[in-house]
């Protein structure tokens, strides 16, 4: 049996779609990606999608970065930079598209054509 002594404070759980429209997330604040259906015993949504390429839900707390190839996100450490890094960029190309840009400027010995802007998600303001 636990102490109550052990409870730090009250949480507020928020669906994920209202959390991730929080201007100003506090350390009370978290989300709930499932509601639980009790009389089916099911889950609703019953799949989320994944991303980068270690195959996570999107977690609005984490920054990701959008690749100007394909359009996929992906987190700054598993692309091998540090957040520092990623908020410096101008453009990005992830490590499939970027090989494939290397192969289509030596096949046509031109460079293509970049995009207009790079896509870095700003991580949203604690409280």
């Amino acid at each position: 049996m636990q102490s109550a002594h052990t409870i730090e404070g009250k949480c507020i759980v928020h669906t994920f779609k209202n959390y991730t429209k929080l201007e100003n997330v506090g350390a009370e604040d978290y989300f709930c990606r499932f509601e639980y259906k009790a009389a089916t015993g099911g889950f609703t949504p019953d799949r989320v999608a994944v991303y980068c390429k270690c195959e996570m839900p999107y977690n609005p707390d984490d920054l990701m970065v959008q690749c100007e190839g394909c359009k996929d996100w992906f987190h700054p450490s598993c692309m091998g930079m540090t957040i520092e890094e990623a908020k410096k960029l101008e453009h990005f190309l992830c490590s499939d598209c970027s090989s494939e840009d290397d192969s289509k400027r030596s096949l046509n010995s031109f460079p293509v054509s970049p995009a207009v802007d790079g896509k870095v998600e700003p991580k949203r303001r604690k409280r």
